[in-house]
């Protein structure tokens, strides 16, 4: 049997999980996983414009960043004869803002084994706006919902093409499906996924399938089984993520979510040291 990896882990320290970092090292060893990575959420407060989003109950301060990195850093001595552990973070792609991430995620990009590009926050006619928190919820009536989607996929795809925003990995690829909110114009959603499958593909990035869903009332991985298989019709590389956010999380779903990605075909997951990838076989 494979030993699994989770890429995709949250703490206490982004203010919305639940648990320590060696609570969830813990888990990962008591799951029998190989690898467990940290990716918490990269602080949002230099940031401009979001004044009317709570971010500060979404990541870690930027004064947390060392005790952040230095405390995975002594688990991964700790623990380096039961599991592997990775550092890494969750990165959020605000327009126009790169410059201002950069000034701060550079200091500590050295230490880091990979990073995820995220979207979770979308400049619309409402205001900057938080899609995947539930107290934001009818906002996607009020927007609508196809164009919801059609403004995610268009920030994603301005993320993909942004030469200074340096990533590894997309996280959670049809994140506004959380609250089981579903594209009407389906022609128009196939035409957004394609088009930002594309530009992943020529930028060589990793997609992670992201467990988290079957937590939620979608009760489906991100993404979903038809983008995975457009995505095999790619080879675009992938690798799991739990996205835990309390420590009994970690590896969700991972053994139903193996076999439903052999039977769509993929028989290769990516791994990373050092923002460097390779794979292994499931």
């Amino acid at each position: 049997m494979m030993k699994l990896q989770d890429w995709h882990t949250h703490n206490a320290l982004c203010n919305h999980a639940k648990g320590s970092l060696e609570e969830y090292v813990k888990s990962g060893i008591q799951r029998g996983l190989e690898t467990i990575a940290f990716n918490d959420h990269f602080p949002y407060e230099f940031y401009r414009g979001i004044e009317n989003v709570p971010y500060k109950e979404y990541s870690m301060n930027l004064d947390e960043i060392d005790y952040y990195i230095n405390t995975a850093k002594n688990l991964r001595k700790k623990y380096k004869d039961s599991i592997d552990i990775k550092i890494g973070f969750e990165i959020e792609y605000i327009e126009n803002q790169v410059s201002q991430l950069n000034l701060h995620l550079n200091k500590v990009k050295n230490e880091l084994d990979f990073i995820f590009g995220s979207v979770h926050v979308l400049n619309t006619n409402k205001g900057v706006w938080p899609m995947d928190d539930n107290r934001f919820i009818t906002i996607f009536e009020e927007i609508g919902i196809d164009e919801v989607y059609l403004l995610f996929f268009q920030h994603m795809r301005k993320m993909i093409k942004s030469k200074d925003f340096d990533f590894d990995i997309i996280s959670h690829f049809d994140l506004p499906k959380k609250f089981n909110m579903r594209a009407n114009n389906k022609e128009q959603f196939i035409e957004g996924v394609a088009k930002t499958l594309e530009l992943i593909k020529q930028r060589n990035l990793t997609m992670e399938i992201n467990t988290s869903g079957f937590r939620k009332i979608v009760k489906e991985q991100y993404p979903s089984k038809d983008i995975i298989k457009m995505m095999k019709e790619l080879d675009i590389p992938i690798l799991l993520g739990s996205d835990a956010h309390d420590p009994k999380e970690v590896g969700w779903e991972f053994e139903n979510m193996i076999s439903i990605l052999k039977n769509i075909g993929y028989t290769l997951l990516a791994q990373y040291s050092k923002r460097e990838r390779t794979f292994i076989e499931i």
